[in-house]
């Protein structure tokens, strides 16, 4: 898998995790209808994408390192949030985003430009 199928697999993953958090929020008896728990989840998720987006437009060697960490961070946290919410949805769409993350760490730099 190349590089941007990772990105674009991290991006649409986390669109998929802010739905399920928001989800979790409004839709009642889903368990955590009204705490922020969901919406914390959903904001986590909100930064993961901004961040893959942020990841399609780095030219550096060390924005993209930075990047990359901080993206597996959110990613780890976030899912960690929506395995004690129960959120199970949103948990294997995370899961997802981390497959992505892998294959953008190991894809091909050539077709980073």
């Amino acid at each position: 898998m190349s590089y941007r199928l990772g990105l674009t697999v991290i991006m649409v993953f986390a669109i998929v995790a802010i739905g399920c958090g928001l989800w979790g929020y409004f839709v009642p008896l889903t368990g955590v209808t009204g705490v922020w728990g969901p919406l914390a989840a959903a904001f986590g998720a909100l930064c993961i994408l901004i961040g893959g987006a942020l990841m399609v437009r780095a030219r550096s060697r060390g924005a993209r390192f930075v990047l990359m960490l901080l993206l597996a961070l959110g990613i780890i946290l976030t899912a960690f949030a929506a395995w004690l919410l129960h959120q199970w949805i949103m948990l294997a769409a995370l899961a997802l985003c981390a497959v992505g993350w892998l294959a953008a760490v190991s894809g091909p730099e050539g077709d980073v430009a």
